[in-house]
């Protein structure tokens, strides 16, 4: 057997290695220090990011708030038009777009809108749950009107309640009312598409309420009123710009025949619903509130019925 081999490293004076562990204690110092640094930026980029974000959320919750506090703001410009008597025409102050408002590093943007002036969806439904009739008549012509399949009453009619015999459709669900216009999306043919066409001309309302003749567009006018056509509709729209309609009979009395059939709907000069579109941009951030106001009787600041902030 032949004897072990030496190791040449144990036989190398302690002296003749002290170089290689100065170097290797150079290398790892500047490894260590590599490593400080790299996680210093790393630590550095996540605080900047920490604090972009930071100003983000601060800017987004302030452009909230001052989104809401414009909602008030149309409110109370309702309740002052309101002591002024009970017609609502699109001469009136709330109809007005409001221009842009700077506040501090914000601009405001808005409007309000009248709901009472669009035909609203649940007047198809009556209140012992079955189809009204005369509104799903009003309701085709309008789709008529607006080159949109008639045949979008009946779906909409088998979402919301019974036929007029009290039947229901086979495998349809119990009837019900919608709540917001984002409800037709689950109606089968409310596309994209027939819900932009339909957009400034139909609303959702809770129960059964009058259209106003005052702020109604021609094409719903032309739907609710049997004879009357959407020539004949941009007329009357024409003339109430100078002269409002105070009442139904004003509106009946001004139609070209006043003996054509009553109204497939109930009308009014007035309303109570109302739809108010906020935005506010700011630097980093920006918000729009979108709010349902119910008015009540006049001098009264007016009912919030909901509020959506995006």
């Amino acid at each position: 057997m032949s004897p072990p081999r030496a190791d040449p490293a144990a036989k190398m004076p302690p002296a003749d290695r002290r170089p290689q562990q100065r170097g290797s204690a150079v290398i790892a110092a500047m490894l260590v220090v590599a490593l400080v640094a790299a996680t210093g930026s790393m630590l550095y980029g996540r605080m900047d990011d920490w604090i972009e974000r930071s100003a983000l959320l601060r800017d987004k919750a302030q452009t909230g708030e001052l989104a809401r506090n414009a909602v008030d703001y149309a409110g109370s410009l309702l309740a002052a038009d309101a002591t002024r008597g009970p017609v609502d025409s699109l001469d009136e102050e709330w109809a007005r777009q409001l221009p842009p408002l700077r506040h501090e590093s914000a601009t405001l943007r808005g409007r309000i809108s009248d709901l009472q002036g669009r035909f609203n969806l649940n007047n198809l439904r009556r209140d012992d749950g079955r189809i009204d009739d005369r509104a799903y008549a009003a309701y085709r012509r309008l789709l008529l009107s607006l080159g949109l399949a008639p045949e979008l009453a009946e779906t909409l009619a088998d979402h919301l309640g019974s036929r007029p015999d009290g039947t229901r459709p086979a495998a349809a669900e119990p009837g019900q009312p919608l709540r917001t216009p984002g409800d037709l999306k689950r109606i089968v043919g409310y596309t994209p598409a027939v819900l932009a066409r339909l957009q400034t001309h139909i609303g959702v309302l809770a129960g059964q309420q009058p259209v106003n003749v005052n702020t109604a567009t021609p094409e719903v006018l032309a739907a609710i009123q049997p004879g009357l056509s959407l020539a004949a509709a941009r007329v009357l729209a024409d003339g109430r710009r100078s002269l409002p309609f105070r009442d139904s009979s004003d509106f009946r009395n001004r139609l070209a025949d006043p003996g054509l059939p009553a109204s497939l709907v109930p009308i009014a000069a007035g309303s109570r619903h109302f739809l108010v579109d906020i935005e506010v941009d700011r630097e980093h951030a920006r918000s729009r509130a979108v709010a349902l106001l119910q008015r009540p009787l006049a001098g009264r600041q007016p009912i919030l019925l909901w509020l959506t902030l995006l």
